[in-house]
């Protein structure tokens, strides 16, 4: 039996908690630490060592490393061999780290869903926790987004403990809407408007100061941060897309969503994007950049930079043996619609403009407006 073996039966299970996100001084995403059973023994070691105050500094980081004996011998040899230690060694006087737990009344519960075997009740408590935002099908970690595949887990498997039955009168379905149940009281405290003809199913986060207009579809597992969003009339949020702080999503456009396989990285649009009317869009939007309407992302077409004429290469995301190009725009970049020509000139192949120029720049933003081709 090893050192960290031993150690860690001295230590209390955390059957309850459901993951623990990690963040440094600065409250920075460092790392994610969900309750699967490959990664058991390195939460209940974070867990126990913080449960008092939420927060690792130096002393306690050093009762860590104690505990992860060989463990942490390895990762002073080998930087980056084990990320999670390397938080540790690397906290300096006055750093800590500070712990969020998320938990549930129920035992396991990550388990349970990763083995596809959670019971109706086990999976309609994990909706829940989508629903208050409390779990994310993506989280930006170390400044990289990074696909949380338990959600997609969760979600399969609540399709699979639940039939269909008759909701809201003419509806026949597996999924309730968000706020079917609401009483005056819920919608004030949720700060969210919801206009008529809004649709949103459970499961899906909405966060105060968000607008969602007629017509608008947001579905299960998406998470729309709030700080004012607004949904324009007919657009479609799908299934896990992430959309920030700030977005304004333009009437009738829509986001591609993911619900297999799990580990595939969901569609995001990061904070202050705006996006015109009628676009579809994938992948990844870099924070303030702005869509032009009718703009089509999709895996496979070209991203070309007008200035430098090169292709901003995709975001690969591998699941298994399969990998997945995801289109990325960059943050502060303004991407119209546009073609490019074949090496001989007589063929259009569609494609997706950037046009030069940040758009924190004022004179940048001044040209934009003079030309009529920027959303606001």
């Amino acid at each position: 039996m090893s050192s960290f073996e031993a150690n860690l039966r001295t230590m209390p299970f955390a059957e309850q908690t459901v993951l623990l996100r990690i963040f440094n001084s600065k409250d920075e995403l460092m790392a994610i630490l969900p309750n699967f059973p490959a990664k058991q023994g390195t939460l209940r070691v974070f867990s126990h060592v913080a449960s008092t105050t939420g927060q690792i500094g130096r002393d306690e980081a050093n009762e860590v490393l104690r505990v992860f004996g060989e463990y942490t011998e390895r990762a002073q040899q080998n930087p980056g061999l084990h990320p999670k230690l390397d938080l540790l060694l690397n906290l300096r006087d006055g750093d800590f780290l500070r712990i969020e737990r998320i938990e549930s009344s129920y035992a396991n519960l990550l388990a349970n869903i990763h083995d596809r075997k959670a019971s109706a009740a086990e999976s309609e408590a994990f909706i829940e926790l989508l629903n208050q935002g409390k779990v994310r099908a993506a989280e930006k970690v170390r400044d990289e987004w990074e696909p949380q595949t338990y959600v997609i887990d969760g979600v399969l498997n609540y399709f699979g403990t639940h039939g269909n039955q008759r909701m809201e009168s003419n509806y026949w379905d597996k999924v309730p809407l968000k706020y079917s149940n609401y009483t005056d009281q819920d919608f004030e405290a949720s700060g969210v408007r919801y206009a008529p003809g809004s649709i949103v199913r459970n499961g899906a986060y909405i966060g105060p100061q968000t607008v969602i207009m007629n017509q608008a579809f947001i579905n299960i597992g998406a998470y729309i941060a709030g700080g004012g969003v607004m949904i324009d009339g007919g657009s479609r949020i799908a299934s896990c897309a992430q959309i920030g702080r700030g977005v304004k999503f333009g009437a009738g456009s829509g986001i591609e969503g993911i619900l297999e396989p799990a580990g595939r990285l969901a569609s995001i649009v990061e904070d202050n994007v705006k996006i015109g009317a009628m676009c579809e869009v994938a992948g990844v939007i870099g924070e303030g950049a702005v869509v032009a309407s009718g703009v089509v992302m999709a895996s496979g077409k070209k991203i070309i930079d007008e200035e430098t004429g090169d292709v901003v290469p995709p975001l690969e995301c591998r699941v298994g043996s399969e990998t997945f190009l995801l289109p990325v725009i960059p943050p502060y970049r303004l991407a119209v619609g546009g073609s490019l020509l074949s090496s001989k000139g007589r063929i259009a192949t569609d494609a997706v403009i950037l046009k030069p120029g940040d758009l924190r720049e004022s004179a940048t933003l001044k040209h934009f407006r003079k030309q009529g081709i920027l959303y606001s």
